[in-house]
């Protein structure tokens, strides 16, 4: 059982097949479904702190080669693909230029 004595309700909802498992895993050793869930999540966020580098390197992060990048060349979707453009992601959606009414 958590030792926390302050706990907040989160309600979440599982694919039926992932459902049945923890719920199957919580049955075969005897701790509630919330507890299981608990320490599943507990482990995994101190594992991404465990993981994540103890500072950002801002310097040379890429997304500080796009700056000044699109005076040259002929894009115009860099603020909706910036993405794209710096990480090499997939482009999101094909930039429309909206016209004036007048």
């Amino acid at each position: 059982m958590s030792t926390e004595t302050s706990k907040r309700k989160v309600q979440a909802y599982f694919p039926t097949k992932l459902y049945r498992q923890l719920r199957r895993y919580s049955q075969q050793h005897g701790v509630s479904m919330a507890e299981v869930i608990r320490q599943a999540v507990g482990q995994h966020i101190q594992y991404i702190e465990d993981a994540a580098p103890s500072a950002q390197d801002w310097e040379n992060d890429p997304i500080n080669k796009i700056v000044g990048m699109f005076k040259e060349v002929n894009v115009t979707d860099g603020s909706v693909n910036h993405d794209h453009y710096a990480y090499g992601f997939p482009l999101k959606a094909k930039f429309r230029r909206r016209r004036k009414r007048v």
